[in-house]
């Protein structure tokens, strides 16, 4: 039995050390495509400088509180069938 243990210790830490290796390469490879995107990707979530001079049209408010409320109606209907 000693013999069986001494000879899959190396096999472990052999095989422990590959995945530590592995995953410092993809932590290392992670922090380079974030350099790389924000370095030369588009710049996400600028507001504009100026908002829209005119409001939404009446009824296209209506419409989007409408839905909202009726998404929310369904959803307390569904939680509350058990």
């Amino acid at each position: 039995m000693e013999n069986l243990v001494s000879q899959g210790m190396p096999l472990a830490l052999f095989g422990i050390g590959i995945v530590f290796v592995f995953l410092c390469l993809l932590v290392l490879a992670t922090r380079a495509m974030s350099i790389l995107t924000g370095r030369f990707g588009p710049a996400l979530g600028v507001a504009p400088e100026n908002p829209p001079d005119y409001p939404a049209p009446p009824a296209q408010v209506a419409a989007i509180v409408a839905a909202v409320t009726m998404h929310r109606q369904r959803l307390r209907a569904h939680r509350a069938t058990p």
